[in-house]
């Protein structure tokens, strides 16, 4: 049995192999391709990045920074030479813009809703998105997607692009799931989620995600792409059912053969350990601002009995401005662990939800290795049939030679699971270099927007005690001339 070097493959990452995206071929026939200029594209540029800095700096708006960051494209799911001749009616139909460039798209998330009875209610959030890709029926569009919905298109992603770091979804809660502060926290996180996904260069062009994203028809038209095992699907969305259905297979225990990989997992069971434990940091920091908010109004309630009791007017009067003050306080202080939970937590929780999706991409490069080792078993017990019969005193020749054109076939097939195993090792191993560039850069605009709001915070509670001062200036004045 031979040792295999996972550096090793076939897939060559360049610019070129962005044209096998479905939905990056060619324009409509009798339509004009749907481009911007290299003008109007700099200016859209300009324009995410002012709104960019605009979210950041607002705050109260509560919403995250976007995604879409000019980054070199990496290729998509290869395609086989016969798939290239037979491209879809649908691929044929659209392309990528003139300049190059990947499409742009802008993704946010509306108007959660419930709806349904007390048995079936559910929150209904509404989807907006923008973009200049011809793949698309129009420039901007809307549709109602519940949180089902998004946990689907997270499977036929995973599914359909094995060894891909899916962005995935928020965990699904059976408790407080229609609390106000859940709902726009859960809110947050899928609407980021869906603006990493489009900012990825092999799925935003996926076939699912297009429907998942303009589909009127959406629970009409998922269920059918379930039951079309006949449809044309890529080299790699093929070879993602082929390992998933593998997983039940009597494979044998695989064991690394790539030290790179080795010491990657051990990397990630570290970093899940530290992040597990930041996260549970952060959320004891996010109770104890709204216990501090809670005591901080109850201690301005507890003013008013007193001020009400007292017989000096001033003195009153300022019982009464501290115990204002303390209440509104119980405002900021909610506000502050409202943006500790969008800016830390949030982002900690992410990454957590991330690892898992790169251990989904390590299971699909095992069970691809599995699916080469069996297939390289099978070709084993071929050859010592063969033998057998060549052993015989009385073989037939068809026989021989029905025996030997099995061994070429599996010979083939053998070699073609063996590559399809270095792909995927090559596309894990550019992924996780992915993975590590934005995790610096989320989890640093994450400190900033924390420290911003933190310093926000502050200030209106120091604008607070100013009031206090400003409220009660003139009543130790008129003391005095009392006296």
């Amino acid at each position: 049995m031979n040792t295999f070097d996972s550096t090793h493959s076939s897939l060559d990452f360049n610019e070129s192999l962005l044209e096998s995206n479905p939905f990056a071929d060619s324009v409509p026939s009798g339509s004009e391709p749907v481009v911007n200029t290299t003008e109007q594209h700099q200016q859209q540029q300009e324009q995410q990045q002012e709104e960019s800095i605009s979210i950041k700096k607002e705050l109260k708006e509560f919403s995250t920074p976007q995604l879409q960051k000019e980054e070199e494209p990496i290729p998509n799911q290869p395609v086989s030479l016969q798939e290239e001749e037979e491209q879809d009616t649908q691929s044929e139909s659209l392309q990528i813009p003139k300049s190059g460039s990947r499409p742009y798209f802008e993704i946010s998330i509306e108007d959660p809703q419930k709806v349904g009875d007390a048995i079936n209610a559910h929150i209904v959030y509404k989807v907006r998105t923008k973009t200049n890709s011809p793949a698309f029926r129009s420039s901007e569009f809307i549709v109602a997607r519940r949180y089902r919905d998004f946990l689907w298109l997270y499977n036929q992603l995973t599914l359909g692009n094995p060894g891909v770091i899916v962005p995935p979804v928020p965990e699904k809660h059976a408790l407080g799931r229609f609390q106000d502060d859940f709902v726009e926290s859960r809110r947050v996180a899928l609407e980021r989620c869906l603006q990493k996904i489009v900012a990825h260069p092999m799925l935003y062009g996926d076939p699912d995600l297009k429907v998942f994203l303009e589909s009127e028809s959406f629970n009409i038209e998922k269920r059918q792409r379930r039951a079309e095992p006949g449809e044309k699907i890529s080299f790699m969305r093929s070879f993602g059912e082929t390992i998933s259905n593998a997983a039940t297979s009597p494979f044998s225990k695989f064991i690394e053969v790539d030290e790179w990989f080795a010491s990657k997992r051990n990397q990630l069971d570290a970093l899940e350990t530290q992040l597990k434990g930041l996260l549970k940091s952060v959320e004891g920091v996010v109770k104890q601002r709204k216990e501090v908010g809670s005591a901080t109004a109850e201690f301005g309630e507890s003013m008013f009995p007193l001020a009400s009791a007292e017989l000096n007017h001033n003195l009153s009067t300022h019982l009464k401005v501290l115990g204002e003050i303390q209440k509104k306080m119980k405002q900021v202080h909610e506000e502050q662990a409202q943006y500790d939970i969008i800016t830390l937590e949030n982002t900690i929780d992410e990454y957590i939800r991330i690892i898992g999706s790169i251990r989904i991409a390590f299971n699909a490069r095992v069970k691809a290795y599995q699916t080469y080792q069996q297939a390289d078993g099978e070709l084993q017990r071929k050859m010592a049939i063969f033998e057998k019969i060549k052993a015989q005193q009385k073989n037939k020749p068809e026989k021989l030679a029905s025996s030997q054109q099995e061994i070429n076939e599996m010979k083939q097939k053998v070699e073609e699971l063996e590559q399809e195993f270095h792909d995927v090792s090559k596309l894990i191993k550019n992924e996780l270099d992915r993975f590590d560039k934005e995790k610096v850069e989320d989890f640093r605009d994450s400190v900033q927007q924390f420290l911003r709001s933190m310093i926000e915070h502050q200030k209106q509670i120091v604008a607070l005690w100013e009031t206090y001062f400003e409220q009660t200036a003139g009543l130790d004045d008129d003391d005095d001339e009392e006296q």
